[in-house]
C-alpha cells in the first residue's frame, strides 16, 4: 500500500469535484434564463448520464491495458472544454450536445481514479480508503457548489469560466505529481463493449456482483432524484439566490463528510459491510419520503439531514463489496458499475424533471421508494464470489 499515492489521489479527487459541481448552483439560472423548460433539468442531466454509461466501462478497460494516468488527464481537459461551450452557448441542442461530451469525458476520470484507489490500496483497507474518497467528493462537492454559489451572483457564465480553468489546472497537476499504478502495458487489448450489445448483459445479474450492481442503479436512482431536483426546487419554488442554494450543497456535504471519515469507517471495523449497507438503504428511504410528507419546516430538515447522512456511506460500502467481488480487472468492473450507476442516473433524472410540474416533491417520493426496494434485495442476499 502505498500512502503518498493514495493522499495525492484523494486530495486531487477532491479538486476535481469541486470542479465538477461549480455550475451545480447556476445551471437553474441558466435554464431559466434561456427560457427552457421545466423538464430541461432532467433532459440535461440525463444526458450526460448516458454518455457516462457508454463510456464508464470503456475508459476502464483502456485504463487497464495502457494505464490510468493518461485517461485523468483527457478526462479533464475534456470537461473543462466541455463545460465552457455548456455554459457561452445558448441554443438548447447545441448545450445537449455539450453536456453528452462532459458526461463521456468526466467519467473517465472518476472510473479510473477510483481504479487508482483499488490498485494502490489493500482488500483490508479498501473500504476505508473508499470511504475517504467518498468524503472527498462530498467535501468538494460542497466547496465547489459554495464557490458556485456566489461566483453565479455576478453572471453564470462566471461559473462556467472557473469550471474551465480549474480542469485545465487540474489536468496539469495528474500530468506532473501523479505517478502510472499500469506498469505492464497491452497494445493488444480490447475495448469493453459488452454493455452496448442487446443480446448480452454487462454481467451475470443473478450473481451477487450482478445483484450489487441493481443495488447501485437504485440508490443512484434515490440520490439523482435529490439531487437533481434540490437545486431547481430551491431556486423554482422556494426562490433562494445561488448563494443559498451553494450553502445547502456545502451542508449537505459537510454531514456526508462527517459520515464517511468518522462514522463509515467505524462501522466497518464493528459490522458486517452488508448489513450496514441494508440498514443505511433502509434510512434513506424512509427519511426521504418523510422529508417529502411533512409540513413542518424544521422536522422536514431533521429528515432531509438523515437521508443525506445514511445515503452517504451506502455507495463507499456497495463499492468495496463489490472491489472485493472483483479478481484483478479492477478498472473494467469499476467501469462496468460505472454505467450501471449512469442508468440509475439517467432513469432518476429523466423521471424527476418530468414529473416535477405535477408535484414538486414527487422526485424525493421516488427517491425513497426506490431506496426502500434496495433495502429489500440487498437484505436477502448472501454475497459469494460466484
Amino acid at each position: 500500500m502505498d500512502n503518498k499515492r493514495i493522499i495525492k489521489i484523494l486530495f486531487l479527487n477532491f479538486l476535481t469535484m469541486a470542479t465538477f459541481n461549480i455550475s451545480h448552483p447556476v445551471t437553474p439560472t441558466l435554464i431559466n434564463s434561456l427560457g427552457l423548460p421545466t423538464y430541461t433539468f432532467g433532459v440535461f442531466y440525463s444526458s450526460m448520464a448516458i454518455a457516462q454509461f457508454i463510456m464508464s466501462p470503456i475508459w476502464g478497460s483502456i485504463s487497464d491495458a495502457q494505464g490510468r494516468k493518461k485517461i485523468l488527464i483527457v478526462g479533464m481537459i475534456g470537461y473543462g472544454i466541455s463545460q465552457l461551450g455548456f455554459g457561452f452557448s445558448s441554443n438548447e441542442v447545441i448545450i445537449l450536445l455539450f453536456r453528452i461530451l462532459a458526461g463521456g469525458l468526466s467519467v473517465g476520470y472518476i472510473t479510473v481514479s477510483t481504479a487508482y484507489i483499488s490498485d494502490v490500496s489493500t482488500k483490508e483497507d479498501r473500504i476505508k480508503y473508499l470511504s475517504y474518497n467518498t468524503a472527498a467528493n462530498s467535501i468538494g462537492a460542497s466547496f465547489g457548489a459554495l464557490v458556485g454559489g456566489f461566483v453565479g451572483m455576478s453572471g453564470y457564465k462566471y461559473a462556467f469560466l472557473t469550471q474551465f480553468l480549474a480542469s485545465m489546472l487540474i489536468a496539469l497537476i495528474v500530468a506532473v505529481f501523479i505517478k502510472e499504478t499500469i506498469t505492464e502495458k497491452n497494445d493488444k487489448y480490447k475495448v469493453y463493449l459488452g454493455h452496448l450489445k442487446l443480446n448480452k448483459s454487462l454481467i451475470d445479474l443473478k450473481s451477487s456482483i450482478g445483484i450489487m450492481m441493481i443495488v447501485m442503479v437504485l440508490i443512484t436512482i434515490a440520490t439523482t432524484s435529490y439531487s437533481s431536483t434540490i437545486n431547481y426546487f430551491l431556486e423554482d419554488v422556494a426562490s433562494v439566490p445561488t448563494s443559498v442554494n451553494g450553502i445547502v450543497m456545502a451542508v449537505a456535504g459537510v454531514i456526508a463528510l462527517f459520515m464517511n471519515v468518522v462514522i463509515n469507517p467505524y462501522l466497518s471495523k464493528h459490522f458486517e459491510e452488508r448489513k450496514t449497507m441494508v440498514v443505511a438503504l433502509g434510512f434513506t428511504g424512509v427519511s426521504i419520503i418523510l422529508f417529502s410528507l411533512i409540513d413542518n419546516s424544521y422536522i422536514a430538515l431533521l429528515f432531509l439531514a438523515i437521508f443525506i447522512a445514511s445515503s452517504a456511506i451506502v455507495t463507499p460500502i456497495q463499492q468495496s463489496i463489490v472491489s472485493k467481488l472483483a479478481r484483478d480487472n479492477y478498472g473494467e468492473v469499476m467501469g462496468i458499475q460505472g454505467s450501471f450507476k449512469a442508468l440509475g442516473m439517467v432513469s432518476g433524472s429523466l423521471i424527476s424533471g418530468f414529473i416535477f410540474d405535477y408535484g414538486n416533491k414527487l422526485p424525493f417520493i421516488i427517491g425513497g421508494i426506490s431506496s426502500l426496494i434496495a433495502f429489500w434485495i440487498a437484505s436477502k442476499i448472501k454475497l459469494s464470489n460466484k
